[in-house]
């Protein structure tokens, strides 16, 4: 039996805004305040979906994640009806109404961090659900993250609550997280990017902790000859890549990376490599991209390491979805070409319009979380959680009808807007739950 790698995309929320919240993320303070429009922001990611559905990978879907989040504001103090609270908030603290409206569920590669079920010791699938304790308008996600994940995978995944909260303890998930394997059912090769310890950035706070790492690791009782954990290059988050997978990528035997990605990495990597080799009897393809063939800052702004990529069903070969933006640069598109033509190691590569997304600091690989799954577990995921053309079209209508096309600031305050985007809301919502037939 295979193993698949499956993909889940949380369909943009109606309340979709540039808030300024991110941590080290520098198109998120770039554009804070900026009118944002959440009808482009949904259909763009579920053109994306409907892409990788194409191309015969497993898409799944979840619905948004409700917002304003009441019960948040409840433990902050802030009772009654939203229609009180919500201008209330905004001339008192409109940093916190940005938190209570905030759609950062979207990049579901914050979600959780995945190991296969032939990854550990156990021969179960793993799911940790990311505690995203470094900023306050993520904390609030993990709760309905996992029970989101609970619903799409009844069956045959362990699904595991947050780590602890605290300095020490912060997860931000997949995005820190690279699995390296093959189709087969073999074991897979993990390497954990953290950002805390010496030398530590000067300009940002590391969102990922190694402490973080090795307890999931532990948990998901993955084998010590098969886990790596590798220092994310302080240069690196301060200059934006405020998450592993801004500044590298992979797939299967495949690893990209810019040469900044890491800090004084070289030994480790060298024990991936040989690791690799010994458990598939292949070698595995290591490729640095260096700071004179594109610069980390241009690295950051074109997200070419975001770039998605995808083992469609028709062959062995991947497909790299990368950003417009990696196409309107002359540098990081003579790197994909490159990638395709000379080295061979992608079919094709597409170039998506995900500009509302990458306005927050969110590229095609953020709006993913890949789970490595065999095909019988793959049969079992609930029918409306699949990416479909019956409920694509389904989305397609509710986001066309209802989602509002501008929001700015003031919106989120005004009762007549928040009732429009929570019946937005609900009726994506609704389109992604359970029918009785």
């Amino acid at each position: 039996m295979k193993l698949v790698e499956a993909q889940i995309d949380r369909v943009v929320g109606p309340t979709h805004h540039y808030g300024g919240l991110g941590v080290g993320n520098v198109a998120s303070m770039q554009n804070e305040g900026s009118i944002s429009n959440p009808r482009a922001a949904a259909l763009q990611g579920l053109e994306k979906m409907r892409l990788v559905a194409q191309l015969g990978v497993p898409q799944f879907i979840l619905p948004p994640q409700p917002r304003p989040d009441l019960r948040f504001l409840r433990q902050i103090g802030y009772e009654g009806p939203r229609e009180e609270v919500l201008p209330r908030l905004a001339d008192e603290n409109p940093r916190l109404l940005s938190v209570a409206m905030s759609c950062s569920a979207m990049w579901t590669a914050n979600a959780a961090t995945v190991s296969a079920a032939v990854d550990g010791e156990h021969e179960q699938a793993y799911m940790t659900v990311a505690n995203l304790s470094s900023s306050l308008h993520r904390a609030i996600e993990p709760s309905q993250t996992l029970a989101d994940l609970w619903q799409t995978f009844p069956q045959h995944v362990r699904m595991l609550d947050p780590l602890p909260g605290g300095a020490m303890m912060r997860d931000e998930g997949a995005a820190n997280h690279m699995r390296l394997g093959s189709d087969e059912c073999k074991p897979g090769i993990h390497i954990f990017v953290y950002g805390d310890q010496d030398p530590l950035p000067k300009s940002f706070w590391p969102r990922q902790t190694r402490a973080a790492c090795e307890a999931i690791a532990r948990r998901h009782r993955l084998p010590v000859e098969n886990t790596f954990f590798i220092k994310q290059h302080p240069d690196a988050i301060d200059a934006g890549a405020f998450h592993n997978d801004v500044v590298a990528a992979s797939h299967r035997h495949v690893l990209l990376h810019h040469e900044l990605a890491f800090y004084e990495a070289e030994s480790t990597l060298d024990q991936v490599q040989l690791r690799y080799a010994q458990l598939y009897d292949q070698e595995l393809i290591r490729i640095a991209v260096p700071s004179s063939e594109l610069s980390i800052q241009d690295t950051v702004a074109t997200y070419l390491f975001n770039s998605q990529i995808v083992g469609p069903s028709d062959g062995p070969s991947p497909v790299i979805l990368c950003p417009a933006q990696v196409n309107e640069h002359s540098d990081a598109k003579r790197i994909v070409d490159r990638w395709c033509n000379q080295d061979k190691l992608f079919r094709s590569a597409h170039f998506l319009d995900l500009r509302q997304s990458m306005a927050g600091g969110g590229g095609p690989a953020c709006l993913r979380l890949r789970v490595p799954l065999t095909e019988d577990v793959i049969d079992v995921v609930p029918e409306y959680r699949r990416f479909s053309d019956e409920n694509y079209q389904n989305l397609k209508a509710a986001i066309e009808q209802f989602y509002p096309e501008s929001l700015s600031f003031a919106d989120l305050s005004n009762p007549a807007f928040v009732e429009q985007t929570s019946h937005a809301a609900e009726e994506i919502t609704q389109r992604l739950s359970y029918r009785s037939e």
